[in-house]
């Protein structure tokens, strides 16, 4: 999968190096928002097909965005969320914005569940190397 990392956003959080970027959705957007008729205005409730052509001539973002952390330049933990569709916009703006809010953003989502994992993965390893560092010690 193409990834791209947004430079600007990478930062440390703790003992964690924390890098964030986009990729682009390869789902037709049929497959995630309802085309069928409204009733009533006889219109469909999104015209994914519209959106499709305006996708592909880079008019509106459709995107997903991860979040990855390392501890010592290995990956601990990420997430991504996919299906990100804006209009008139830029996948890395439309993140660079999100970063900054204080509340209700995808991105502080995506990292909240990143750093668990990397949490989880550092508490876990940290637990398994003391138990086979003390057997080998023993040996």
């Amino acid at each position: 999968m193409y990834r791209t990392t947004i430079d600007s956003l990478t930062h440390k959080d703790g003992i964690f190096d924390v890098k964030i970027g986009y990729f682009p959705e390869d789902l037709h957007p049929e497959d995630l928002f309802d085309n069928s008729v409204d009733p009533k205005t006889n219109k469909p409730y999104y015209d994914t097909d519209e959106m499709a052509r305006r996708i592909d001539a880079d008019l509106d973002a459709w995107f997903g965005c991860w979040v990855t952390y390392y501890y010592q330049g290995h990956e601990v933990g990420s997430s991504s969320l996919g299906g990100l569709y804006y209009d008139n916009a830029f996948a890395e703006d439309v993140i660079e914005e999100e970063f900054k809010k204080d509340y209700n953003s995808f991105v502080e989502d995506i990292m909240d569940e990143a750093k668990q994992e990397a949490l989880t993965t550092v508490n876990s390893l940290h637990k398994q190397l003391t138990q086979d560092l003390k057997g080998a010690v023993c040996q």
